[in-house]
């Protein structure tokens, strides 16, 4: 077993680095700016101060493109659920928080940032009810993977001027929740 899948099965979450190259990135993250100054983004109640899109179309094609990688890397045999993209804004809070089933397996990657920005942190409990939680700090490009389902996350007021993210969502092929 590698200790990828080890670390995914212990912790309930893995850290991946350089899965999309800096310039792979940028150009994902200048596509959602594209999107939201087009009118195809929206507003959340989970976000409301940000800029969200379900199922981008460059965005959906990378969530079907890791599916076969992330399966072999995990030791899992993964189905592409959705993918949903924010920009986030200035004062964004994400409350903890625990992702529906078609999260059962899920990835956030930070595509950018304003220059004047550090990277906002994402936190990741324990469990369902953790919520001190382990910062995680993910550099753009890298993907933070996690039991959605299973793990209590969130984020504290953002202080930066904006961060697209973008959040992969994979069931287990023969799984609890594949009819999702």
């Amino acid at each position: 077993m590698t200790s990828v899948i080890t670390s995914f099965q212990e912790q309930r979450y893995v850290y991946l680095s350089n899965v999309v190259n800096a310039d792979q990135a940028a150009a994902l993250s200048d596509s959602m700016f594209d999107l939201h100054a087009t009118g195809k983004t929206e507003k959340d109640p989970q976000c409301p101060l940000s800029d969200s899109i379900y199922n981008a179309p460059a965005l959906d094609q990378l969530l079907q493109n890791l599916c076969a990688p992330l399966s072999k890397q995990l030791g899992l045999d993964l189905e592409p659920a959705y993918c949903y993209a924010r920009i986030y804004r200035t004062g964004e809070v994400l409350e903890p928080h625990t992702d529906r089933p078609a999260c059962e397996i899920s990835g956030t990657m930070t595509l950018g940032h304003s220059e004047t920005s550090a990277i906002w942190p994402i936190y990741m409990g324990k469990n369902e009810t953790d919520n001190v939680g382990t910062s995680v700090k993910i550099e753009v490009g890298d993907l933070l993977m996690y039991h959605g389902c299973e793990l209590n996350h969130w984020r504290p007021k953002y202080k930066g001027e904006w961060q697209t993210q973008v959040f992969f969502h994979y069931v287990r092929k023969d799984g609890e929740y594949s009819d999702h």
